[in-house]
């Protein structure tokens, strides 16, 4: 049986590409600064007041960068998720957060640097200036209902945005969950762990309401075999905790971050049914059938 997960509200309102909100910036914030533009990660705050927007946690929205493309279209969205609550950062509902990472690729052998439209676009915006969006956008990779249901959330980079709306939602404004919350992230560096760092860390101080975190900093620590650490590498560290959730039926899922990661998460799940006579196919058919598998890669 599937289980039940917060829906949209009636009464809001969805922007189209072709009329889109225009959004005013009003707050940009360094996660990640390496003193180059590689690896710069951005946290910005956007007022939508006047909007009749309403969003809720896991959803996305869209962004609209300027200019046109080679044959004089409009450039296509692309599609942010969203790293605030329902409530918005400033909780009056009229904001809308994002947590961008600009991309910057250097070829190896011409020495060519791709920048990324969108992401550039969005890291050069500065306070007071207007953007076009659309959305929200997406139902899939809401919170179950069921707060007796323990949430596992496994992230890599920007990954983390719709886990902090998750966790601010749960934490700050519903402010009770009969669940655990386990969250695995990871990133290169312990200053890339978005949200945990020296920038800011206002998902750390929630481990003081309950939220249990493993972080994993494949640059700077090994797993057990001498390699570098991954998340899925934490799950296999911290089976004992939590596979009797799985194996119970009490776990919602939730996978974000670079396309790739989910592999090696499965993996790690596979190991651990096969460990206790289980068959990972249909443990995570089960899952998906109930909803309580969500995946969210990019």
């Amino acid at each position: 049986m599937k289980i039940a997960k917060y829906t949209l509200p009636s009464n809001g309102v969805v922007y189209k590409p072709k009329n889109p909100f225009q959004a005013k910036v009003i707050e940009t914030e360094l996660l990640v600064d390496t003193g180059e533009n590689h690896g710069e990660v951005v946290h910005m705050v956007l007022d939508i007041k006047g909007s009749k927007i309403s969003y809720i946690e896991g959803q996305s929205i869209g962004i609209l960068p300027i200019g046109t493309r080679k044959n004089g279209k409009p450039h296509k969205i692309r599609l942010y998720s969203i790293a605030s609550s329902s409530q918005g950062d400033r909780g009056d509902g009229n904001t809308v957060s994002l947590c961008v990472k600009r991309l910057l690729e250097t070829h190896p052998e011409t020495g060519f640097i791709y920048q990324g439209l969108a992401s550039n676009y969005l890291c050069e915006l500065k306070k007071g200036d207007m953007i076009h969006i659309t959305g929200p956008v997406g139902r899939a990779f809401s919170l179950p209902q069921d707060d007796s249901l323990h949430l596992l959330l496994f992230s890599v980079g920007t990954g983390i945005a719709p886990f902090r709306a998750f966790l601010h939602f749960i934490y700050y404004q519903k402010k009770c969950w009969k669940g655990r919350i386990i969250l695995i992230t990871g990133a290169k560096t312990k200053e890339e762990l978005l949200y945990l760092n020296s920038q800011r860390n206002d998902l750390e101080c929630l481990k003081e309401k309950g939220l249990q975190i493993y972080t994993a900093c494949s640059r700077e620590e090994k797993n057990h075999e001498g390699e570098r650490l991954y998340v899925q590498h934490l799950l296999s560290q911290h089976q004992e905790e939590i596979f009797p959730l799985i194996r119970q039926g009490l776990c919602s899922i939730y996978i974000c971050g670079l396309i790739g990661m989910e592999k090696g998460i499965e993996n790690s799940f596979r190991l651990m049914c096969n460990a206790n006579g289980m068959k990972w196919e249909n443990l995570k058919n089960q899952l998906c059938i109930e909803g309580k598998w969500n995946v969210e890669v990019y």
